[in-house]
């Protein structure tokens, strides 16, 4: 019984042994002339590459430096931002200090309640015009305006006289105060609401 050759898959073709290869020509071989000049290219391309290198890594520490003086620039500018805002309020929280002890060595004789009334409304002004230095202004809700949820809080509620007195305000308790673009504070008020 001979052994047959193994059957090949449909569709493919069994695989030739490689043929043995030939030493190399020397007919085909580059003449030292041709090999000098190939490897003069290669040296003219390792230097250019090593050139375009050392510029990358130029760039790279050029962009490091630049970075680094950026950074060192913008904190002198928040520095300066920070002491720029401290002078808003500083210099006007002296000149309140100041006015707090010019009326303490100006009272003589126990005060009226009219007269301890006007000294200390007129340390709430000083003290609001420091804050308006920051950009934060006063104001003041009114008895019969409009409640306004995003301007007042409520903080007490009272039965209104008719149904047009329905959420508006009965009482200010404390003034709000706001910047340009929002209300750092809600004015305190009383709330009148219609109950049938």
């Amino acid at each position: 019984m001979s052994e047959e050759p193994p059957e090949s898959t449909p569709g493919t073709e069994p695989i030739a042994p490689a043929a043995p290869t030939e030493p190399d020509d020397p007919a085909q071989q580059d003449d030292p002339a041709q090999q000098d000049e190939r490897s003069g290219d290669l040296a003219v391309l390792a230097r250019e590459f090593t050139a375009a290198l050392t510029r990358e890594q130029e760039l790279a520490e050029r962009r490091e430096q630049l970075i680094t003086q950026l950074h060192a620039e913008l904190e002198r500018l928040r520095r300066g931002e920070v002491a720029s805002a401290l002078t808003l309020i500083r210099n006007p929280l002296i000149r309140l200090h100041d006015l707090i002890i010019r009326q303490a060595g100006e009272i003589q004789d126990p005060l009226t309640v009219e007269e301890l009334g006007t000294l200390l409304r007129a340390l709430a002004d000083e003290t609001a015009e420091v804050l308006a230095a920051t950009g934060v202004e006063r104001y003041a809700a009114r008895a019969g305006d409009a409640y306004d949820a995003a301007r007042h809080r409520p903080v007490g509620r009272v039965a209104a006289a008719s149904p047009e007195e329905d959420l508006t305000i009965a009482q200010a308790v404390s003034a709000g105060f706001a910047g340009e673009d929002r209300v750092v504070r809600k004015s305190e008020v009383v709330v009148a609401r219609w109950e049938p």
